[in-house]
C-alpha cells in the first residue's frame, strides 16, 4: 500500500511506502522457504516450542519506481518490534541490501548481500519492544538515479551476535519507508520580455538599451504543471565570469519567473550572457543554455520629415481632410529599424521600416488649420531618438456645416456653406451611403433635405470640390435619437412655472415616422397615453393639484410597435396660497393649550407681496406686514380642539391670492401659571411656598387633580366658577420638578395631563477645588483655591472658615458664575473647608463642609525665576528658597530636569535655600522633597520655570 501527503500543485511529496513481499529464512531448515508467510518476522536466535534453537534473517522487498530520476530529501525505514529476549541491554540490528528475493530463498539460498545500509542499537533505555529506524537516504538516491525498480533489504543480527539467543527478536512484517522526494524542476525556455522571449546567440546578440529590461524564465516538472516557480538569475559580460551577478526573480504564475535587469550598467558595446534556472521551493534545475544581448546605449539621431504637399513654409497648404505624403528619414542613423509619430507632442502610432535605416512614408489628412507631427526613430535596441516637431499650415477650406436632426425617418437638413470662391460644388456623405454632389449656390450655401433611418452615431461626411479637385472636408458624428419633444407655453423652466389648480397644455411631437400614440407618466407614477394625430402630434391638458417639481417622461410609439426613448420634461408648479407653519401648533397631533401663545410664520413663492391678511376661527381679519416675502405672527388660542387659522396673500396691486385654511388641534389639558415658580425657570428653594393657578381647557372644569413629583399623592381642589383654581405647594427638594395636573368636569370627563416642569434652586454652597479628600496635596504654607457657587442669587457675601478656625468673608463676585477664595493650609492630613452665604437682609444659607487632604510636599519660590514666568537667562544665578510643607524637615533634596540630585540643609524653621544657574533656555522643571530627622522624605514638589533669552 502507497499513502500520499502531497499538495497535487507541488512537485514536493511527503510518501509512506510499504513493502511489496517479505520472507524470511530459518537455520534448522536451511532449504525450506518462508516467502509471504503469516506471523511475525524472526532475527537472530530463537527456540522452539521443542527448545530446538534456530537462528532467522528476515528480507522485506519495496517498489521504489516512483522515485526515478527524483531528488530524496529524506528516507527512513522503520519497522516495529514485537518482542526482543533482552530489553535491558542496547543490542546491533544490522540493515543490508540485497538482491531480491526468490520463491526458493531459503537459509542456503539466501539474497546476495550488496551494501550494509546501517545499525542500529535496539532495547536499552526507552522503550522496548519498540521502533527501529534505520536512514537510507544515501541508498535510495543511488537507486532513483540508476533508475531501479525495486529495493530489497535483510534485516539481521551481526555475525558475532547472531548465535546468541539473548540477541534474538520478532519483527512486525510491516515495514514502511517514510520518504520526501521531489522531482527537480526543468527550464522550459528563457528569454527577454521584450522583444518577447528574445534569447539571442553569441554570434548574434539580441541589442537591448541602457535601461531595465525583465529576465523571464518558464519551469516544468514532472510531477506538475501549474506550480508557481521561482528563478534564479545569473549574467555576466561575455569573457568576465569573474563579475557573475546571480539574484531570484519572482513568480508571476503558470511556470513564470521574472527579474528586471538594469542594462545601464554595461558599457556601451558590452555582449551580456544570461542564464536561469527554475527552483520549485525545494530543488534547483540545471542552468539553461545562456542567451546573449548586446547593450547598445548610443540613440539614433533624430528622423528628417518631408512632405511636398504639406511643406514646412510657414504658409497655407492643401486643405482639411486633404491628404499628404510625409517622408520620416533615418538622418544618417543605419539602425533604425521604426518610427513612432502622433500629433502635437504624442508618438503613439508605429510605423516599421522596410529594412533598418530606411525611409518610411505616411499618407495623413489634417484636419485644422495649424498641425505638427511629432516624429521620433527607434533602433533594434528600442532607443529612441529625439522628437522632431513638424509643423505646417492648413488652408480653411473645410464647408461649414449645420446639421438639423428631424429624427428617425423624418426629414432632416444639412445646411452647407462656404467662403471659398473657387468652391463649385460640395459631395456628402451619410454614415456607409454613397458620396453625392450637390452644386453650389451663389452666396456659398446648399442646403441639403437627408432622412436618417436608424438611431445612434452616424458619421456626416462632406466634402469642397473646385471643379473635380477636393480641396476640404468635413467630418462628425452625429447623434441621431427618436426621442419626442414636448412643449408648453404654461409649464416650462425657469420662464414659466405652472401655478395650482391652473390649467395648462403640453404638445408632443415625433422623433420618427409612424408615430400614433404617446405614453406618459408624472413624476414616474402611473403611465397613461394620449393618441396622437395624423401628423404623429398629440395635446395633453393637465391641471395640477399640488405645488413642487414636476418630471414628465414621454415615449412615442410607432404603428409597428417601436417605442422610442424617453424624453424628460422637468418644471415647476407654484401654489399662490400663502404657506403656514408653526413649531408650536402643528398641523398634525395635539398642541398647546388654551391661553398658550404660538408663533406661525406666513410665506409665499409669489412676488410682490403686500400684506398677509390673517383670521383664527370666526374672528376678524388681521393684517400683518411681511419683512421680504415672509411674516411671523403670535395667536393665543381660545378654546381648546378643532382651531382654524385662515391666511390670504394681498399683492401690490390690490390683487388677493386663494386663501390657505390651516387646522389645528389645541389640547383641553389645563394650563399651569405660577410666578413664583415660572414654568421650565429657576425659583424659590426647598421649603419656600408657591402659588400655582390652573386655568380650564374647557368650559365646563369643576375640578383638578394635582401630584407633585418625589411625593406620588394626590390632591384635589374644586375650581372656581370661572373654572380657575389656585393652590399652594411647597417643594422639599431641589432640581427640576415635575407638576402633573388634570381637570374633571361635572360628567366625570377625565382631560389630559399637562406636566409642568420647574426649577427650584438648591440653596447649598457649591464647592470645587483641585483639593480633594481622596488624593493629599500641597503641604502646610501651600495656597489652595476654592471656587464658590450658589444658586441663591440674592446672596451678596460668602463667609469661610478653615478647620473650625475664625470666619472671614469675601464678596460675592459680580457677574461671574463663582467667586475664588484662597486660603493658607496649616495642617497635613485631613482638613475642612465650610463655607456659607449670607443674603444682604442677613440670611444665611445652609452651611457647606468640604473635606480635603494636605500632603507634605514643600513650598518652592524664587524672585529671579518666578513660577511659570519668563524671566532670567542662560548663566543668571536664580536664589530658589525651599519651605518645609511639614514639621521637621532637616534637609532638601532638588534635581532640575534630568540632572543629578543636590541636597541643601535646611536651618532650624526648615527652610534652605538653594542657587541654580541655567545653561539653556525655555521651559525647566526643579524637583524638590523634604527628609526629617528620622529619614521619612516628604511628598514631591515639582516647580516650572522659563528662562528668558538673555
Amino acid at each position: 500500500m502507497v499513502t500520499i501527503n502531497a499538495n497535487p500543485a507541488q512537485a514536493y511529496e511527503q510518501r509512506d511506502v510499504s513493502k511489496s513481499g517479505w520472507a524470511y529464512t530459518d537455520s534448522q531448515l536451511p532449504k525450506q522457504s518462508f516467502v509471504n508467510p503469516s506471523g511475525d518476522a524472526p532475527i537472530g536466535s530463537w527456540t522452539d516450542a521443542a527448545g530446538t534453537k534456530h537462528k532467522s534473517r528476515s528480507y522485506f522487498t519495496f517498489d521504489v519506481s516512483r522515485f526515478r530520476g527524483a531528488i530524496i530529501h529524506k528516507a527512513d525505514l522503520v519497522i516495529a518490534e514485537r518482542s526482543a529476549a533482552d530489553c535491558a541491554t542496547a543490542q546491533p540490528v544490522e540493515l543490508w541490501r540485497t538482491d531480491p528475493i526468490k520463491a526458493t530463498t531459503s537459509w542456503e539460498s539466501a539474497p546476495r548481500q550488496r551494501e550494509l545500509l546501517g545499525t542500529v542499537q535496539a532495547g536499552g533505555e526507552g522503550t522496548c519492544p519498540g521502533y527501529l529506524v534505520w536512514d537510507i537516504m544515501p541508498a535510495l538516491q543511488k537507486l532513483a538515479d540508476q533508475d531501479d525498480q525495486t529495493l530489497t533489504v535483510e534485516i539481521r543480527v551481526p555475525h558475532g551476535y547472531e548465535g546468541k539467543l539473548s540477541h534474538g527478536r520478532k519483527l512486525r512484517p510491516f515495514p514502511v519507508i517514510h520518504s520526501e522526494a521531489n522531482h527537480a524542476p526543468t527550464v522550459a525556455q528563457i528569454g527577454l520580455d521584450y522583444p518577447s522571449w528574445a534569447c539571442g546567440s553569441k554570434e548574434k546578440p539580441q541589442p537591448v538599451g541602457p535601461r531595465n529590461y525583465s529576465l523571464m524564465v518558464k519551469g516544468a516538472d514532472a510531477d506538475s504543471h501549474d506550480y508557481n516557480y521561482n528563478g534564479q538569475f545569473a549574467a555576466w559580460p561575455l569573457g568576465q565570469e569573474d563579475q557573475r551577478a546571480e539574484r531570484f526573480g519572482s513568480s508571476y504564475g503558470g511556470a513564470l519567473s521574472k527579474v528586471p535587469w538594469d542594462m545601464s550598467q554595461y558599457p556601451d558595446g558590452t555582449v551580456v550572457a544570461w542564464t536561469a534556472r527554475a527552483y520549485d521551493g525545494h530543488d534547483f534545475s540545471p542552468w539553461a543554455e545562456p542567451c546573449y544581448v548586446k547593450v547598445d546605449a548610443q540613440p539614433p539621431a533624430a528622423p528628417v520629415v518631408t512632405s511636398t504637399k504639406y511643406p514646412n513654409d510657414g504658409q497655407s497648404h492643401g486643405g482639411p481632410e486633404v491628404p499628404g505624403t510625409f517622408t520620416f528619414k533615418a538622418n544618417g542613423s543605419p539602425d533604425v529599424v521604426g518610427y513612432y509619430w502622433g500629433r502635437f507632442g504624442g508618438t503613439y502610432h508605429y510605423i516599421p521600416a522596410p529594412a533598418p535605416g530606411a525611409d518610411v512614408t505616411l499618407e495623413y489628412s489634417p484636419t485644422s488649420f495649424y498641425e505638427s507631427l511629432s516624429v521620433r526613430s527607434v533602433d533594434s535596441a528600442s532607443n529612441s531618438s529625439e522628437t522632431t516637431e513638424y509643423q505646417f499650415f492648413v488652408k480653411s477650406t473645410a464647408p461649414q456645416v449645420q446639421v438639423t436632426m428631424g429624427g428617425v425617418g423624418l426629414p432632416s437638413k444639412l445646411a452647407i456653406s462656404t467662403n471659398v470662391e473657387e468652391v463649385t460644388e460640395f459631395g456628402y456623405r451619410i454614415g456607409d451611403g454613397d458620396e453625392t454632389r450637390v452644386p453650389v449656390d451663389a452666396d456659398g450655401t446648399t442646403d441639403v433635405p437627408v432622412v436618417f433611418t436608424k438611431t445612434g452615431l452616424v458619421k456626416v461626411q462632406v466634402r469642397s470640390y473646385a471643379g473635380s479637385e477636393f480641396i476640404g472636408g468635413y467630418t462628425d458624428d452625429v447623434w441621431v435619437r427618436d426621442v419626442p419633444t414636448v412643449e408648453s407655453a404654461d409649464f416650462a423652466f425657469p420662464d414659466h412655472d405652472g401655478l395650482v389648480d391652473r390649467p395648462g397644455s403640453f404638445t408632443f411631437r415625433p422623433g420618427r415616422a409612424g408615430v400614433v400614440a404617446y405614453e406618459y407618466t408624472f413624476n414616474y407614477g402611473e403611465s397613461r397615453g394620449i393618441d396622437a394625430a395624423a401628423d404623429g402630434t398629440a395635446m395633453l391638458y393637465w391641471t395640477p393639484t399640488e405645488s413642487g417639481w414636476y418630471a414628465l417622461d414621454v415615449r412615442s410609439i410607432s404603428a409597428d410597435g417601436t417605442v422610442s426613448e424617453p424624453e424628460q420634461h422637468q418644471f415647476n408648479v407654484v401654489d399662490t396660497k400663502p404657506y403656514v407653519y408653526s413649531s408650536t401648533y402643528n398641523e398634525i397631533g395635539v398642541w398647546g393649550g388654551v391661553g398658550i401663545a404660538g408663533e406661525f410664520e406666513f410665506d409665499t413663492v409669489m412676488p410682490d407681496v403686500d400684506a398677509y391678511l390673517y383670521g383664527l376661527n370666526d374672528g376678524p381679519e388681521q393684517t400683518v406686514d411681511p419683512e421680504y416675502s415672509w411674516a411671523r405672527v403670535t395667536i393665543t388660542p381660545d378654546h381648546s380642539g378643532s382651531n382654524t387659522l385662515t391666511v390670504r396673500t394681498r399683492f401690490l396691486d390690490g390683487s388677493f391670492s386663494p386663501t390657505r385654511t390651516y387646522t389645528f388641534e389645541v389640547s383641553d389639558a389645563p394650563v399651569v401659571t405660577s410666578s413664583d415658580y415660572p414654568e421650565n425657570g429657576a425659583a424659590g428653594q426647598p421649603g419656600q411656598t408657591g402659588r400655582f393657578t390652573f386655568n380650564p381647557g374647557r368650559s365646563d372644569v369643576v375640578e383638578y387633580r394635582y401630584v407633585l413629583e418625589y411625593t406620588d399623592e394626590e390632591h384635589v381642589v374644586a375650581a372656581d366658577a370661572d373654572g380657575k383654581a389656585t393652590v399652594e405647594i411647597t417643594p422639599a427638594h431641589p432640581g427640576y420638578t415635575l407638576l402633573t395636573v388634570t381637570s374633571r368636569t361635572a360628567d366625570g370627563t377625565v382631560s389630559p395631563e399637562r406636566r409642568y416642569y420647574f426649577r427650584v434652586r438648591d440653596p447649598r454652597v457649591n464647592v470645587s477645588s483641585a483639593y480633594d479628600e481622596y488624593s493629599p496635596r500641597g503641604g502646610i504654607g501651600a495656597v489652595g483655591r476654592f471656587a464658590v457657587y450658589t444658586e441663591i442669587g440674592e446672596v451678596t457675601t460668602f463667609e469661610y472658615q478653615l478647620n473650625g478656625g475664625a470666619w472671614q468673608s469675601v464678596p460675592k463676585t459680580p457677574d461671574a458664575l463663582v467667586t475664588d477664595i484662597s486660603v493658607t493650609m496649616d495642617r497635613n492630613g485631613a482638613n475642612v473647608f465650610t463655607v456659607r452665604g449670607r443674603t444682604a437682609s442677613g440670611e444665611y444659607t445652609p452651611q457647606t463642609d468640604y473635606p480635603f487632604l494636605v500632603g507634605t510636599a514643600p513650598q518652592v519660590t524664587s524672585s529671579t525665576y518666578p513660577a511659570g514666568q519668563w524671566s532670567g537667562g542662560v548663566g543668571v544665578p536664580g536664589e530658589f528658597t525651599f519651605t518645609q510643607g511639614s514639621p521637621g524637615v532637616v534637609e532638601f533634596e532638588y534635581t532640575v530636569d534630568d540632572g543629578q540630585p543636590v541636597t541643601v540643609a535646611a536651618n532650624a524653621a526648615g527652610v534652605a535655600t538653594a542657587t541654580y544657574t541655567p545653561t539653556s533656555v525655555s521651559s525647566h522643571t526643579m524637583t524638590v522633597r523634604g527628609r526629617t530627622a528620622d529619614g521619612v522624605w516628604t511628598d514631591t514638589t515639582r516647580y516650572n520655570f522659563l528662562v528668558d533669552f538673555s
